[in-house]
């Protein structure tokens, strides 16, 4: 079988999609580590509209290696500020992890990637990250796994000196490159994380799909995923809530399960967990690609299925509002597996009524304030060009 199905996905911008499943990101050379005398790290700022924070030498020159790499400028950061203040001195030895906030997705893809160097460490070294926010939960449950202790962690808000600051690369730069060292920090977590578990072959075998709908959002992301979630449980599938669970179950679950079906967005980003090979279907909510994803099922090498079940009238970033449909796309998904489901007719119409009303008024609640234009994504780039969000209008709008 193809490693990538596009048989279940909607014409509009599909050769671009081929383009970045081409994309060769997987690498396998030595990782480059900068040691750094008396550095002082600098915690996230954004200074004149420029996000900065990174590692700077005693004489205030900007360590590069410090700074964070991809693909889309909007997620880069990197620079150095005057603080304003002196720096709090430190008499440690440290390992800078970098910037860290709460999101899963950015905590997998972006944020643990230079951690491949305190793997295999005899000796525990101190590790300083910068956060205004305490590293805890599922995060720390990851630290865990992989052999950092909770006391060798450092937090710092304000600008601090060490007396050596260790910088190792970031073995992930999204939609850049990928080092084999990133993989091997998954790897290691989910060997240590199945000692751990106490049921080694519960989800063995087993189909599995993982719904957002039991997350306490005020306002949701999307509407319209229980009626793709009640088609999986009607097939068979195993409906699992991923934070009703614990971080060593979770990855059970992904090592063993024969297929895994979730929404596009974070869920799938857990497939880094997932052994190489393993079949993932991918519910999309949205016509623009999520990069990190197109990585994560190139370095696991895992047998993608993308199925468009969205009406996406509008280019939104990660907030959305979205639009998930049961539409064509997923039917032909459904029957081609000889799986249930149901024809498409009238009530199915009536739905796509009812969440076009849900999504005007909450459109507007979510981007009444954005200050920049939501890119469409373009083979190599990103664009916001008049003519692709008019074709995204028209090509939705005739769905309907």
């Amino acid at each position: 079988m193809d490693a990538f199905n596009y048989k279940y996905m909607d014409e509009l911008f599909l050769e671009n999609y081929k383009a970045m499943d081409q994309m060769t990101i997987c690498e396998d050379r030595e990782l480059r580590v900068e040691i750094v005398e008396n550095g002082t790290v600098l915690p996230y700022k954004v200074v004149n509209g420029e996000k900065r924070a990174g590692v700077v030498n005693e004489n205030g020159e900007y360590i590069e290696l410090s700074g964070f790499d991809a693909i889309s400028p909007v997620d880069q950061w990197g620079g150095s500020y005057e603080p304003e203040e002196k720096p709090a001195m430190i008499d440690e030895e440290v390992v800078y992890f970098g910037r860290f906030w709460k999101h899963w997705g950015h905590f997998l893809m972006d944020m643990v990637s230079r951690m491949w160097y305190v793997m295999d460490k005899e000796t525990s070294c101190r590790i300083v990250y910068d956060s205004q926010m305490e590293m805890e939960g599922v995060y720390l449950e990851f630290l865990h796994l992989l052999g950092i202790k909770t006391e060798q962690l450092i937090r710092v808000d304000k600008p601090t000196r060490f007396r050596k600051v260790i910088i190792p690369e970031c073995s992930h730069k999204p939609g850049i490159s990928c080092n084999q060292k990133y993989k091997e920090i998954f790897d290691r977590v989910a060997e240590n994380a199945l000692v751990n578990f106490e049921k080694p072959d519960l989800y063995k075998g087993r189909k599995i799909y993982f719904t957002r709908r039991q997350l306490n959002l005020r306002v949701p992301l999307e509407i319209g995923e229980g009626e793709i979630e009640e088609l999986f449980q009607r097939n068979n599938y195993l409906i699992v809530a991923p934070e009703k669970h614990s971080l060593s179950e979770q990855i059970a679950m992904l090592r063993q399960a024969d297929t895994i079906a979730c929404i596009a967005g974070t869920l799938p980003h857990n497939m880094m967990f997932a052994k190489d090979g393993t079949r993932l279907v991918i519910i999309r909510k949205t016509n623009k690609p999520n990069y990190r994803q197109v990585d994560v099922n190139a370095i696991r090498s895992l047998n993608v299925t993308n199925v468009d079940a969205h009406i996406s009238l509008k280019a939104v970033g990660p907030a959305g509002p979205f639009i998930v449909d049961y539409n064509r796309n997923v039917m032909n998904y459904f029957r081609d597996n000889h799986m249930v489901c149901d024809s498409i007719g009238i009530k199915q119409h009536l739905r796509r009524l009812k969440k076009l009303l849900w999504y005007i008024p909450v459109y507007i609640l979510r981007n009444r304030n954005a200050k920049r234009e939501v890119p469409l994504y373009d083979g190599r780039g990103f664009s916001t060009t008049e003519t692709a969000k008019k074709e995204l209008f028209r090509f939705y709008i005739k769905r309907l």
